[in-house]
């Protein structure tokens, strides 16, 4: 009979254990806190690539179909049978900037996000000419 109490009395944690526990989670939970923004920015970035591919596969179709590159993205969503469905804006919400002829490219195209900053021409921006793979023509990834 004495030795169940005993038990009971020292079944469950200490003080110093819960503790212990806590400030670990706490610790776990910072450290995954401190690298989301950056995990967050990065998958930005690839779903801006993403769409810019999607809408140069659209802008490839209408120039099958007609000979001639589009005037203006609103061409590829108009009509009874779009091109493509909607463009999306840009992940921080920006409208893609296209440009016929490009001035990066002459004879195509210019399809750009201008990234975090909003501000064209910076390092941050995302464009079809700047993901260009030289050996295959298409996007690299």
């Amino acid at each position: 009979m004495k030795k169940e109490k005993q038990r009971r009395s020292r079944a469950g944690f200490t003080l110093i254990e819960i503790l212990l526990v806590v400030t670990i989670i706490s610790l776990l939970a910072g450290i995954v806190a401190v690298s989301i923004p950056k995990y967050n920015t990065k998958a930005r970035v690839a779903k801006a690539k993403a769409d810019i591919d999607s809408i140069g596969v659209g802008i490839q179709s209408y120039l099958l179909e007609t000979g001639k590159y589009p005037a203006s993205l609103d061409v590829l969503t108009a009509g009874d049978d779009p091109i493509i469905a909607s463009i999306p804006p840009d992940p921080w919400q920006n409208p893609y900037k296209y440009a016929y002829p490009g001035s990066h490219k002459p004879y195509k195209y210019d399809l750009a996000s201008f990234g975090p900053d909003g501000i064209e021409n910076t390092e941050d921006d995302i464009a079809n000419w700047k993901t260009d793979s030289p050996t295959t023509g298409g996007t690299a990834r």
